[in-house]
């Protein structure tokens, strides 16, 4: 191989298009011997994050160089999964401080158990699996799937909602990884979840404080209400047409602008002018006090 500089520039331009990491398969491929890789590491020219992955000289990562390194620490048929998987797609902030990797073998531990959560799995697909910006993940289809008994069946609704939104739901795949792992734990709740949903309109946008609304309702067993409903020509969150009675989540994001504060309180004197009863609730009152708000709910109900 050539002089240190050739092997230095290497490296570096290996290392600027895999956000900042390479692994010693890849060296070697690229004609690196072992001892030049035993002496960048001694220099610290190559930092080793897991057997046979480093960071080419500096030890701050962005997320993507992490999740990278541990998908490759984890094998060449590993993938990025569950949460972690979710967050590279864009469909939920990330959780926990471990990364999810999930392997196609029943046998094998991770390099890293307080770094790297690894998922065996007895089968998973190539259709399963992609390259997204460089990375091996899962698909949203088996994200979904994969998510599906740590979610509350509100939740895995505005995940699906916000996959589609992004344009990245497909229910033919979701359908397929259904078929092709029925037994799997979570499987049978996103079915019915998909059966329930069919022609609803799942990706109404909705809020957080929404969907956390809906399931208030649900785990309180409140009649449920018609959701984004036209009301006298307007767009409420929640309405009980049996009741007259409109629910609206008081969400900061969506109305902590002084315009929108006028514009929804002005809509709430005319609907309470046509006969209607208008309630808002905030995200606190229903995250901190969700026994209370079901209670008052009830009560209006009744």
């Amino acid at each position: 191989m050539g002089t240190p500089n050739d092997t230095d520039h290497i490296i570096a331009a290996l290392a600027a298009g895999q956000h900042g990491v390479v692994n010693r398969r890849q060296l070697l491929a690229s004609g690196i011997s072992s001892k030049k890789i035993a002496m960048r590491v001694r220099a610290k020219r190559l930092l080793p994050l897991y057997p046979g992955v480093y960071t080419a000289g500096h030890a701050e990562l962005r997320r993507e160089g992490n999740w990278l390194a541990a998908v490759w620490a984890c094998g060449t048929t590993a993938v990025l999964s569950h949460w972690d998987a979710a967050t590279h797609w864009g469909l939920m902030p990330s959780r926990g401080s471990q990364i999810h990797v999930t392997r196609p073998s029943t046998a094998g531990r991770a390099p890293d158990r307080t770094r790297i959560k690894l998922h065996r799995v007895g089968t998973l697909h190539a259709w399963e699996r992609t390259l997204t910006d460089g990375i091996p993940t899962t698909t949203v289809a088996r994200t979904l799937l994969d998510l599906a008994p740590d979610l509350r069946p509100r939740a895995i609704e505005d995940t699906i909602a916000h996959a589609n939104r992004l344009d990245l739901f497909d229910l033919v795949d979701v359908r397929r990884c259904l078929d092709e792992h029925p037994r799997q734990h979570g499987a049978p709740a996103l079915r019915r979840l998909l059966d329930a949903l069919a022609g609803t309109g799942a990706a109404d946008l909705r809020s957080m404080l929404e969907v956390l609304l809906l399931q208030l309702s649900d785990d309180h067993q409140l009649p449920e209400p018609v959701a984004n409903a036209q009301v006298e020509g307007f767009t409420v969150d929640f309405y009980w047409p049996q009741k007259h009675l409109i629910i609206e989540a008081d969400s900061y994001t969506y109305h902590s602008m002084p315009s929108a504060f006028e514009r929804d309180r002005e809509r709430d004197q005319q609907l309470t002018l046509a006969g209607y009863t208008v309630v808002r609730f905030t995200y606190r009152q229903v995250t901190r006090q969700p026994k209370a708000v079901a209670d008052r709910v009830r009560r209006l109900l009744s």
